[in-house]
Parts: C-alpha cells; sequence; structure tokens
C-alpha cells in the first residue's frame, strides 16, 4: 500500500465514488492511494511537464495501476475526457487552479465535484469557483510540517450566499471551529500583537492589522 502524507490523506478522504483526474498529478500517490483503498476504478492523472510526465508514467507501471490510472501529457483540463466528474487540483497556488478551471469553461460541463488544496489565496478560491456554479460541501484544516493547510470539497450546485468571514476563514471551517483551526489563527493574533507592540509600523499598517486582530477574535 503506497504511504501519504497527512495532506494527501486528507485529499484522498474527501474524494467520493467517482471518475477523477488529478491535476498536477506529480508522483501519482494520491491516485495509485484511490485505487488502492477500492475508492475508483478509473482515473486519470495529467502532468504538462516531460520530466514529470514520465516519473508519474513509470510510478503507475511499478505500482500495477496503469491500466486503472490513465496518464495524460497534457496542460490542465485541455484533453480531459467526458468521463471525469470529479477534479483534483492539489499542491498550487490558488491563482494558478482560478486560471486552469477557467481557460476551458467548457470542460466543467460534466464535473460534479472539485476538491483543491491551494497554497495561497484560498479566500479567492472560494469566491471564483463558487461563482462557476459549485457550493461548498466541506473544508479540513491540517498542519503537516508547520504549515497550515486548507483543503476544500466543492460540488455542483447553487452556493448559499458567502459572507466577507466565510470567504476569508471559510463556512465549514468557522462553524466547527476546530483545534487546528482555532491554533491557526489564535498563532496569527499573537503574531499581530507582537508586531503592533513593536511600535515602529506606519499608521496605515497599524489600522489595517488592528481590523485583521478584531475579525479574527470574531471568528475564532
Amino acid at each position: 500500500m503506497v504511504k501519504l502524507s497527512k495532506r494527501l490523506r486528507t485529499i484522498h478522504d474527501l474524494v467520493p465514488k467517482c471518475v477523477p483526474a488529478d491535476i498536477g498529478s506529480d508522483h501519482g500517490k494520491l491516485m495509485i492511494a484511490l485505487v488502492e483503498s477500492g475508492k475508483i476504478e478509473k482515473g486519470y492523472a495529467i502532468e504538462n511537464k516531460e520530466g514529470p510526465y514520465e516519473r508519474l508514467k513509470n510510478n503507475l507501471i511499478q505500482a500495477g495501476v496503469i491500466d486503472v490510472v490513465v496518464p495524460l501529457y497534457s496542460d490542465g483540463l485541455e484533453d480531459l475526457p467526458e468521463i471525469v466528474d470529479t477534479l483534483i487540483i492539489a499542491g498550487m497556488g490558488g491563482i494558478n487552479i482560478i486560471g486552469i478551471l477557467k481557460k476551458n469553461p467548457r470542460k466543467l460541463e460534466h464535473i460534479q465535484t472539485i476538491i483543491i488544496d491551494a497554497h495561497s489565496s484560498v479566500p479567492t478560491v472560494r469566491k471564483e469557483i463558487c461563482r462557476m456554479g459549485f457550493t461548498i460541501a466541506d473544508e479540513k484544516i491540517i498542519n503537516e510540517g508547520n504549515i497550515y493547510y486548507e483543503i476544500i470539497k466543492f460540488i455542483r450546485g447553487e452556493c448559499a450566499l458567502l459572507s466577507d468571514e466565510d470567504i476569508e476563514y471559510g463556512p465549514v471551517l468557522r462553524q466547527e471551529k476546530c483545534a487546528i483551526f482555532k491554533e491557526k489563527y489564535q498563532n496569527r493574533i499573537s503574531e499581530i500583537e507582537k508586531i503592533i507592540s513593536s511600535g515602529s509600523i506606519p499608521e496605515d499598517r497599524f489600522d489595517l492589522l488592528s481590523k485583521e486582530k478584531c475579525r479574527l477574535k470574531k471568528n475564532v
């Protein structure tokens, strides 16, 4: 059985029974694990650079899943088969992820689930994917290697009106307020207080940090 990091295991557990495509599949471990756990019977692993693609293909062969997981040397959703109903996009910046989805909007017509692990611009990801006709079904937050990751599961459907706080902190995360969520933002509050107490920051930055601290205290 392939061993997954905490981040990839969290993504794995959010994947429904489906035909997924992992965009930017890298080493292919996630797709291999999805086959081994019986979650999928067919899937696609996509890479757009020759070196990573060859490594991906070799890993799928060695794991004995090459007949189940099809490697595609392609850019984003460009060659996405219509059979795919779930997208997994992990380990990229949020703006890059949104760019991939917006570049081929017709490819989203058959998509029912999108699972995102964005390493930046997470609020933008929430807002933009909801505008594409999806709603947030679940969210997880983990800490791995002293880095916080927010993993979001979108499903096809009309999105409820999101408040600014929902967009910034996540509607599910801020409702559940798990220990890791509190830890992340309490650390940020402490960081802000340290900066403010230094007394050597411009007034406009002081105002921004003070407002951020107020928002955090309200939501944590």
